[in-house]
Parts: structure tokens; C-alpha cells; sequence
């Protein structure tokens, strides 16, 4: 039996990697088309951006802009920026230009371009900023800000204690998955697997330049991937693409699905069309990291029993109090953080009679039928369902005398029919499976639903 190193008994920190790196040396880490790269050469890499921002100056609780595409060098100047205790804040190459905006709420110390620090030196921190920066500069911990807002308007910054949100992943030997990772290195979601990974002893494949079922299915057949982390929008387009009927998927195990509902619908016909994968549900946000889910096949259900965690239902909103909570807003809309350390999720939650949460949709969403409340979710599962309808979005439109009225914009695959008579075939298919005024009022037929960059599901129902 293998003796167990001290450091697979801890908590993954900052200070794992150079251990890491000593410790699992010549063992893969990353690969691409190109070639293999060992933690050894990961670990160098990183004590390299050490050592150009010791170079620079760069001082603890600074921000640093570094790259957010899923790519072993960001994942490099995370690490190594994070090292001297900066503010690392990851950002994809085509938000860039959002950072003049953050100049008026925060100071941009530093910016990564074509691999080497580029002084900014720009904005003050409005005293609301300048409360929570101090508050982590205070811990001697370094910091993680991620941008949640679109590219225009106010930005949403969001400040990690990046020592605490890191703390929650465990450090541990097992097989060496090869993972893919389709997120990118700025959202919650792309960075919480890509550390876990780094944790758990996996091997991080390079997904393709441009992200279709095509490119990726080709990805997974020839790298051998055995974990394939998306949202349900993704694994769909792989689905109607039939790509695994074209490309060999035998390698794949495990599917962690999360960022946005997963249809029941979607779920089965995934179930079917790969019947050797075990397909898990993730759950979490920008502001708390990754939150414990149950395993169930229906819905998405919350622990009750989790330790570090608490939850609790007020006006039918779920509070979340997590161990990886973020300090706060630095931009933006301030509300959602609670003094004593509960987080407003903005989800629709009820408790189950076994003490579980289950979590019904976003409030924002909730659509108003003369006084009906109807979630979009509730809708667009029971949608999902029919074997004729590829992908939908349920939205709503004004309406002079409801108010509003709940509309579906509905990818079909039968024969070919106009909207009326599409909605007349999912009347009477749901009639019996929802009330009333949750049935889609008007049917749009189109080509196909838009996605976010992330491969969410647009929830702007105008776009």
C-alpha cells in the first residue's frame, strides 16, 4: 500500500502548487495537441511569475489583470501572482476594455500583456471598496475579484478571499482523469474545476480554440477524456449534433453539469444516449463557490447536513452562509450580503419535509399571470419532455390585461408545422402536467436558443 504524504491530508492553498509540484514532479498535468506538460514545468512556471512580480514591485493586496482563457498560463499567473499576496483578477481578452470602468470603483495596479506585468497604476477605491480591501488586506491573504456583469453598464465586482475559497477543496490522490474544461479561468464555475482538478491528481486537457459539438466531440475521442465538466445548453448542442454517434465518446465518465437548470427532459435523453456516464449535478455562485448538492435525479436539492454550510428560506429566497463566501461587492448592486455572513441567492427555494432544500429558480425571473406566479424553469422542463421539442426558453411579454403573459421560444425537430399549431400540439401535451396560466400563451418557433459565451442559456429574453 502507498504510504500518504502530509499534504493529501490538507486543504488546497496558494502554497499547495510548489509542494505539488516537488511532490508529483514528472506526472502530467496538462496537454494539448502539441505535446505534455509535467507539474514540474507547472510549478516552474509559476515560481517564474513569483519572480517578475517581486521584480516589478508588485505589492501584497495590489490587482493584478491576468488572462482568463482556459489556458495553462493563466492558471500560471493566478497562482503566482496570488503567491505575493496580490488581488488576482482573471478577464477574458474580450473584456479588456471593461477595465477603464473598474477605475471607478477600485485602483488597477497591474496588467498581464503577452506575458509580462504592465504597470497601470489607475482609479481609487470608493470607500465601500476600499472597506473590503482593507478588510482582506488586514487577513494577509490574497484576493480573487470576479467580474459577473456583462460588457456594458455598471460592472459587478465581486472580492474572494482567495485563501478561504480555496480552503474548501480537498487535496487527494486517485486515478488520473483526464478532464476537459470548457469555462473559462474568469468564471466561478471554469476556475472551481480547474483547482479541484489541480487537487484531485487530474490531468486538464486543452479544449479547442473554437468550442462547437464538433471540435469538442473530436477533443474527447482523441485525448481520451474521462471528465467532461459543461452547462445542459452545451451538453444539448452535443445531443442534437449527434456527436456520439460520430465520434468515439467510450473514454467519457463522469459529466459534472451546473451554471444553469438541468431540464429533466435533457437529463433522461442524455441518460439514453450515454448510458455509461454518471452525470452529477454542481450548484454554486460567484459570491459563495461551490455548494453541496444531494444526489437525486429529480431537481436541483441542496444538503441539509452539510458541515460549514447553513441554509435558510426567507420570503421564499434562499440564504446561503458558506466557509467560501466572498467579502462583497466592489461595484454594483451592494445588496445580497448579510453582516452576520448570510448571502441573499436571489433563487426561489422551499424545504422538503427530509430537511433538504430544493431550489426552484430565480426570482428575478418569476413571470406574473394576473397574479399567477409562474417559474420558467417549471415550464421549460415539462417542455423539454416532449420527444419533438430540441431545446426551448420560456420568457414572458407585457400584457394590458394580465400584466404578462408567458411566452416560449421552441427549437422543433417534427414535421413541419407553423407556431399556432406547435402550440396547439404542446397544449395539449402539458395540459395535464401544468396548470393553466403556466402554458405558453405565445410559441415562437426558431433555429435555435442563444447561449453565453459560457454556453448558458441567454435568459434575455430579447436578445
Amino acid at each position: 500500500m502507498r504510504s500518504h504524504s502530509p499534504i493529501e491530508k490538507t486543504k488546497f492553498t496558494v502554497e499547495s502548487i510548489p509542494q505539488l509540484a516537488r511532490e508529483r514532479a514528472e506526472e502530467e498535468l496538462w496537454r494539448n495537441d502539441g505535446g505534455t506538460f509535467t507539474w514540474l514545468q507547472f510549478g516552474a512556471a509559476v515560481e517564474a511569475v513569483r519572480q517578475q512580480c517581486l521584480a516589478a514591485g508588485v505589492m501584497s493586496g495590489e490587482v493584478v489583470v491576468t488572462a482568463g482563457e482556459t489556458t495553462l498560463d493563466a492558471l500560471a499567473w493566478l497562482f503566482g501572482a496570488a503567491s505575493v499576496g496580490a488581488i488576482v483578477a482573471p478577464l477574458r481578452r474580450e473584456r479588456l476594455g471593461e477595465i477603464q470602468a473598474w477605475t471607478a470603483f477600485i485602483a488597477v495596479g497591474w496588467q498581464v500583456r503577452e506575458g509580462r506585468l504592465a504597470r497601470i497604476g489607475e482609479g481609487t477605491a470608493t470607500p465601500t471598496a476600499a472597506r473590503l480591501l482593507d478588510e482582506l488586506r488586514a487577513r494577509g491573504h490574497p484576493g480573487l475579484i470576479l467580474a459577473t456583469g456583462g460588457t456594458t453598464g455598471t460592472p459587478k465586482l465581486v472580492l474572494h478571499d482567495l485563501s478561504a475559497l480555496l480552503a474548501t477543496v480537498p487535496v487527494k490522490r486517485g486515478f488520473a482523469h483526464r478532464t476537459l474544461p470548457l469555462m473559462r479561468f474568469d468564471h466561478i464555475g471554469g476556475l472551481d474545476m480547474a483547482w479541484r482538478a489541480l487537487a484531485g491528481q487530474q490531468i486538464l486537457v486543452a479544449p479547442p480554440v473554437e468550442l462547437t459539438p464538433a471540435t469538442v466531440a473530436a477533443t474527447i475521442a482523441r485525448h481520451r477524456v474521462a471528465v467532461l465538466p459543461a452547462t445542459p445548453s452545451f451538453l444539448n448542442l452535443l445531443l442534437l449534433a449527434g456527436v456520439h454517434q460520430t465520434y468515439d465518446s467510450s473514454s467519457l465518465l463522469v459529466v459534472p453539469y451546473g451554471a444553469e437548470p438541468m431540464p429533466a427532459g435533457l437529463l433522461a435523453r442524455l441518460r439514453a444516449a450515454l448510458p455509461n456516464v454518471e452525470f452529477v449535478q454542481r450548484f454554486g455562485t460567484s459570491e459563495t463557490g461551490a455548494l453541496p448538492v444531494l444526489a437525486v435525479g429529480s431537481g436541483l436539492r441542496l444538503r441539509p447536513d452539510s458541515s460549514g454550510f447553513a441554509w435558510k428560506i426567507v420570503d421564499d429566497e434562499l440564504w446561503v452562509q458558506s466557509p467560501a463566501r466572498a467579502l462583497g461587492y466592489l461595484s454594483g448592486n451592494f445588496n445580497g450580503f448579510d453582516l452576520t455572513g448570510w448571502f441573499r441567492t436571489g433563487d426561489l427555494a422551499e424545504q422538503l419535509s427530509d430537511g433538504t432544500i430544493r431550489v426552484l429558480g430565480r426570482r428575478q425571473e418569476l413571470i406574473n399571470v394576473g397574479g399567477e406566479k409562474v417559474l420558467p424553469g417549471e415550464v421549460e422542463n415539462v417542455l423539454m419532455a416532449h420527444h419533438l421539442v430540441a431545446d426551448c426558453r420560456v420568457g414572458c411579454e407585457a400584457n394590458s390585461v394580465l400584466g404578462q403573459i408567458v411566452v416560449a421560444d421552441v427549437v422543433w425537430r417534427g414535421p413541419e408545422l407553423d407556431a399556432l399549431a406547435v402550440k396547439r400540439v404542446l397544449h395539449t401535451y402539458a395540459s395535464g402536467l401544468l396548470a393553466r396560466h403556466k402554458l405558453p400563451a405565445v410559441v415562437r418557433l426558431v433555429a435555435e436558443i442563444a447561449a453565453t459565451r459560457n454556453f448558458k442559456k441567454q435568459r434575455n429574453f430579447n436578445a
